[in-house]
């Protein structure tokens, strides 16, 4: 029979087709932009019980991370305002960063349209008890002092001085820089998000550029800003999916060429490999606009999964290289597509679970099998070309496996092993220990660390970590909250805690109409005619009449939200405590306090439960599919290995030390999908004519292992955590799959040849 007779050719011409848009598609996407995401946030659950507090944190994270501070220190003032300044319009011409002083104008020109409306609390608080004639006489020092900010300008729109007096009063908390007299300080934000790899690779070339031009002059640079963690963490991500990748490959090249004796079985494989992950990655382009960077990391371990399918069919051509393609691939098409099935149920498992990565994941996942399972059933079969008989590798593997896979234990054996796992996971109940706090998942650059905290000593400036959330049935309600927070703030001592409010810019209807009433009568009635007099010039009618209305700040309409049908704003603190945030007086259902940091570590507790709850779902899913497929009590026997790998392998890794995670019960989830289809292959061949499937089966599994194993290297924790658990998870189905050999072989059903 020739090549690909008994097999229709389309399905495998339209799987080479996809396969291809797919590749040009991913390839057109990196080119256009970079689609990649960065943000460790994004591996955390959302908060589904309260979407607001979830949406708020989401804004704050963002506020937060657009944020860039630099200092630059050495040399002489002048060498050092010189590289400033070069520095600025460097970062200024990639269009990808504002520095504060546009900031700072957008402030002046809302601060100046509102300058007969806003008051700062100290001004409002003097105005109420007849004060008026301090501010007057305060503006008229600033006119005759030597270092006062007036001008002609404001003569005639703003004799008494009240925006530079409002810049003064709103502004000091937000953006308090006192630099040493040997620093210059840069500030700004960037204006797409810092979590692009795009952006991190443009700022850091920037600054690249700049070492090498002033950093000879005796000039040092230090940094503070999310862009520049993320672009430390990406690196280091890079470099573990290089790693990951360059091994996997390697090993899965060493192990073709000495099993084929062949280049192009490994050629095959490299072309299903890169067809199955290019579909997974358009799937997750197409449906996501962008891919975590962890999840491309997985997609290098998902190496070792999608070559499985390959490595199953190539193999059988080795045990009987004068059978057809077709023949081959009918004696695989149940047991394939069936590990295939549960294996994508296994990833979409995922999706269940309220974490943009871990879904991205899932999809990356789920459709890269599909699309393997496909290129392995259809597309292979046709390009296979000549085989080759078993050579002395192959036949050594052969032995391997038949002594480590082909013995049929006795069931005495198999309650043995359930006994052990047991144990196990008593022993990993009473020393074992389980991690949920953000703060350990993942350890800052050390240099960044240091430079970030001479920033902060110079600037003494600490960035916000926690905040009220103000809630309203409308934005005037909410704004008018936010004030009766601020008010009792104020009470309790801890208003110097407030970095910015957004109520201090747009107060409510009743502050502005109350503010306005007590500047128009009690400050420019009574002071303003005596200040243009004793001046000798001014508009005594500069405060008449309505102003351009700019837009807000966007620092301060950064702060304000809606959704879920509900106003809210964000009061973010700076150095402010549990005791200090829930003091008497505080107390209101219409705010509360909000620490990100416990709150993540909170819901990834709360999700760890329902992850190891629905794992039990799980394995009860993929009983139901054997059950539907072989139409059998006895099939259960199939999920035995994977329900005692289950079991015993959170409980050796916490034995170990390792934490049992919310990311640990994530990995636990492919280990029921891939780990079953070991037993599902033992099920199906269990006699002599498994000899050489269980060749695929030892030789699926090692790449398997070593792919996700790989993960075990990554600085950070969820990945370390997931790819360590799916190793030993498959590495232990491995082991037990032979349990089901003493079983009775099923009689075909269910599933047809395909």
């Amino acid at each position: 029979m020739t090549e690909g007779a008994g097999l229709r050719r389309w399905p495998g011409l339209l799987m080479a087709i996809i396969f291809i848009a797919c590749s040009a598609f991913v390839a057109w996407q990196f080119l256009a932009k970079s689609p990649v995401d960065t943000d460790i946030l994004s591996l955390l659950p959302v908060d589904i019980r309260d979407p607001v507090v979830g949406d708020a944190i989401a804004r704050a994270n963002s506020a937060a991370s657009d944020r860039v501070v630099l200092m630059i220190e050495g040399a002489t003032a002048d060498r050092r305002q010189a590289a400033a300044d070069a520095l600025s319009r460097a970062l200024v011409a990639t269009g990808m960063y504002r520095p504060a002083t546009d900031e700072g104008r957008d402030l002046w020109s809302w601060l100046f349209a509102l300058r007969a409306v806003l008051l700062c609390p100290a001004d409002r608080a003097l105005l109420a008890a007849g004060g008026g004639a301090a501010i007057a006489q305060d503006a008229l020092r600033q006119w005759y002092g030597a270092f006062g900010v007036a001008n002609s300008a404001l003569l005639h729109s703003d004799p008494l001085l009240l925006t530079p007096r409002l810049v003064q009063c709103f502004a000091a908390a937000a953006m308090a820089q006192a630099p040493s007299p040997q620093a210059v300080i840069l500030s700004g934000r960037i204006t797409a998000s810092a979590f692009r790899l795009d952006i991190q690779d443009t700022i850091a070339a920037v600054l690249d550029r700049w070492r090498s031009t002033w950093g000879t002059h005796g000039l040092k640079l230090s940094r503070a800003g999310a862009v520049f963690h993320a672009a430390y963490g990406a690196a280091r991500a890079r470099a573990d999916m290089s790693f990951i990748g360059s091994v996997t490959m390697v090993a899965i090249l060493a192990l073709y060429l000495a099993m084929f004796r062949s280049l192009r079985p490994p050629v095959l494989a490299f072309v299903l490999v890169v067809g199955s992950l290019a579909a997974g990655l358009s799937a997750t382009l197409l449906i996501f606009g962008r891919v975590h960077l962890m999840g491309l990391i997985f997609g290098s371990a998902l190496t070792g999964m999608v070559v499985d399918y390959t490595t199953y069919f190539l193999i059988t051509g080795i045990g009987a290289p004068d059978r057809s393609g077709a023949a081959r691939r009918a004696s695989m098409y149940r047991p394939l597509t069936l590990g295939m099935a549960t294996s994508v149920g296994a990833f979409a498992a995922l999706l269940a679970f309220p974490v943009p990565a871990f879904r991205q994941i899932a999809t990356f996942g789920g459709v890269g099998l599909i699309a393997a399972w496909a290129g392995t059933v259809w597309l292979l079969p046709l390009i296979e070309g000549r085989r080759s008989s078993a050579g002395p590798a192959a036949r050594l593997v052969e032995r391997l496996a038949t002594g480590c896979l082909a013995a049929r234990p006795p069931r005495v054996l198999a309650l043995l092993a359930v006994l052990g796992a047991v144990a196990l996971l008593a022993g990993a109940l009473s020393r074992g220990q389980t991690l949920d706090d953000i703060r350990q998942f993942q350890s800052p650059s050390a240099a960044l660390a240091a430079e970030e905290g001479q920033i902060l000593r110079a600037t003494r400036f600490a960035p916000a970590g926690t905040f009220f959330l103000v809630r309203g049935a409308s934005a005037a309600a909410c704004a008018a909250n936010e004030e009766r927070l601020l008010d009792r703030l104020a009470a309790a001592g801890a208003d110097r805690h407030v970095l910015l409010a957004a109520s201090w810019l747009d107060p409510s209807p009743g502050r502005r109409a109350s503010g306005q009433a007590l500047i128009a009568d009690r400050l420019i009635a009574p002071g303003l005619p005596g200040l243009v007099a004793t001046l000798g010039g001014g508009n005594p009618q500069a405060y008449r009449g309505p102003d351009a209305h700019p837009a807000l700040p966007a620092a301060a309409a950064a702060l304000r939200g809606h959704s879920h049908g509900q106003f809210w704003s964000i009061v973010p603190l700076t150095g402010a405590t549990p005791p200090v945030a829930s003091s008497a007086g505080l107390a209101d259902p219409a705010w509360q306090w909000v620490e990100p940091a416990a709150r993540y570590s909170a819901l990834l507790g709360h999700y760890r439960l329902l992850a190891t709850a629905g794992l039990a779902a799980a394995v009860a899913t993929t009983a139901l599919v054997l059950l539907l497929v072989y139409r059998r009590l006895a099939a259960l026997a199939i999920l035995l290995p994977t329900v005692i790998a289950l079991v015993a392998t959170p409980s050796i890794t916490g034995l170990l030390g390792l934490p049992y995670s919310f990311f640990s019960a994530m990995g636990l989830f492919l280990v029921i999908g891939a780990g079953v289809d070991y037993a599902i292959f033992q099920w199906e061949h269990p006699s002599e004519q498994g000899r050489w499937t269980r060749v695929g089966i030892l030789l699926a599994a090692t790449m398997t292992c070593l792919s996700t194993g790989l993960l075990g290297l990554s600085s950070v924790l969820p990945v370390l955590s997931f790819g360590i658990t799916v190793a030993l998870g498959i590495l232990l189905s491995l082991v037990l799959s032979p349990l089901v050999r003493g079983l009775e072989r099923v009689p075909a059903g269910g599933l047809s040849d395909g």
